[in-house]
């Protein structure tokens, strides 16, 4: 099996459907790509679950649900999963998503880029509609973080930003949480209290708390 992290520039990937162009980044669920989509002709963000991880049934159930849950949301505040599979050559469970030109709010908030009041007002009225969007669906995110939301340049103007969240991976339908044991899910910095310990009930209430943080 060849590690989705050692994919070359220029090579193939889901049967030639798409053509490695660079890597983007990496995180610990997997390796991310811009990659052509041969279909369209658009670069999408082309994202590889780790070799050593896809053997793991909970982890690639983890994986494989972004694609799903994505796209039950009601909201262009979520970023758009346009394609799913698992690649023969490689193994690993992959998604293609719109690639997103911008930088996340952690890596502006560390370049000392803070947020005017205009600013903050619009980023919370944009993600404040992808969460109620999501939380209609029953949806809870359960790792709201700077790094898990994407200032996108916009397309509209007058705007000083189009946000995005990013990563439903460890997204959990809030109707299951009530007899599902939490796990301690999500990034320790960002969790609610009720995450920290299992065998709680996880509501929407535990992205409204990190969002406020």
């Amino acid at each position: 099996m060849i590690a989705a992290a050692q994919l070359a520039p220029g090579s193939g990937f889901a049967s030639g459907a798409y053509t490695i162009v660079r890597p983007l980044d990496a995180g610990g669920m997997g390796a991310v790509y811009v990659a052509l989509q041969k279909a369209t002709g658009h670069e999408r963000a082309l994202k590889l679950m780790r070799a050593q991880l896809s053997s793991d049934p909970k982890m690639r159930k983890l994986f494989e649900q972004e694609a799903r849950i994505g796209a039950q949301i009601e909201s262009d505040h979520v970023v758009q999963v346009v394609d799913a599979g698992v690649d023969d050559a490689t193994g690993s469970p992959w998604l293609a998503m719109e690639l997103l030109k911008g930088q996340d709010l952690a890596r502006r908030l560390r370049g000392n880029q803070t947020l005017n009041l205009t600013d903050f007002r619009v980023l919370f009225g944009q993600i404040g509609h992808a969460l109620t969007a999501a939380h209609c669906k029953s949806i809870v995110h359960r790792d709201m973080k700077p790094e898990n939301i994407f200032l996108a340049e916009p397309r509209q103007k007058g705007l000083p930003f189009f946000a995005k969240i990013l990563d439903f991976g460890i997204a959990k339908i809030s109707a299951d949480n009530m007899t599902a044991e939490t796990r301690g899910m999500g990034t320790p910095e960002w969790m609610a209290p009720e995450q920290c310990d299992g065998g709680n009930t996880i509501t929407p209430a535990a992205d409204v708390w990190a969002l406020g943080l």
